[in-house]
């Protein structure tokens, strides 16, 4: 069947019970065999939040801005907020990309968008960000930092879902064709991580560096402007510039775009392949 009578099958609604077996098998397979269960997707955040904390705050003694309250800043919550947020982009990419050749076998056997699978996974991984968030904003309630620039948070939310997704997408059609891809992507996401205003604020970062604009370069990374919005909103309350949001709704528009011509011209006929 011509890849342009399978496209038109339908859409990921179409698909929604399949996308939802999907993610609901990924969820059970998450922490399968161990002891704590999903106890650990609550305990490996906060260790490395632990570690980064001793580290940068005891160690080298960072300054975190102050709260949005008016009260002086906390630098566990401020480096929370950022390593939130980088996991929940770090960990859709990872575990979304692999997620057509783990899928191979069932691809080959009968015609499923490949979509599907990278839709499924990405909710999976979602779940346990979304559980990280909310202890974030136990944590700030806790604090009274509470504005109404909360009310934004589900906005930026959604928006940082559907980047992640564009990007998963590209990624894990691509990677069927060129598997040394991901251990490529694992490299560069170690790379954002740090550059990435995450462990420090992006004022700390010099403006140029030997003629190179090192803090414009580091700031128009993707994955540093939704870190800057979720701060704005959840730590600072206040509203993200509209420069800003510009930039988080160009980017998740230009990854979408990519993600479906990448689909259009890869991504229909992958049973073969995989």
């Amino acid at each position: 069947m011509s890849s342009i009578t399978r496209s038109s099958r339908g859409t990921p609604w179409t698909y929604r019970g399949l996308i939802w077996n999907f993610a609901r098998r990924d969820l059970k397979a998450r922490f399968r065999g161990t002891l704590l269960g999903w106890l650990w997707s609550l305990m490996l955040p906060l260790a490395t939040l632990l570690i980064y904390a001793a580290v940068f705050s005891v160690i080298f003694r960072a300054v975190p801005p102050p709260l949005g309250n008016g009260d002086p800043g906390i630098y566990v919550i401020w480096l929370l907020v950022g390593i939130v947020t980088y996991s929940f982009f770090g960990n859709g990419v990872t575990m979304s990309m692999p997620s057509l050749l783990s899928a191979g076998n069932l691809l080959q056997k009968i015609y499923i968008p490949s979509y599907v699978p990278v839709i499924g996974t990405a909710i999976a991984t979602s779940v346990q960000s979304l559980i990280e968030y909310v202890i974030l904003l136990a944590v700030l309630v806790a604090v009274g930092n509470v504005g109404v620039t909360w009310l934004a948070f589900p906005v930026l939310l959604v928006l940082f879902f559907l980047f992640i997704l564009a990007v998963s997408m590209t990624l894990a059609v691509l990677n069927v064709y060129a598997r040394d891809l991901q251990q490529i992507t694992g490299v560069v996401i170690q790379l954002l991580f740090f550059l990435s205003p995450i462990l420090y604020p992006l004022d700390q970062v010099p403006e140029d560096y030997k003629g190179i604009p090192v803090r414009a370069i580091m700031a128009a990374n993707p994955v540093a402007e939704f870190i800057v919005a979720f701060r704005n909103v959840l730590y600072d309350l206040t509203m993200p510039s509209w420069q800003n949001l510009a930039a988080l709704v160009a980017w998740t528009a230009g990854a979408g775009l990519l993600a479906w011509l990448v689909y259009l011209r890869k991504g229909q006929d992958i049973g073969e392949a995989v």
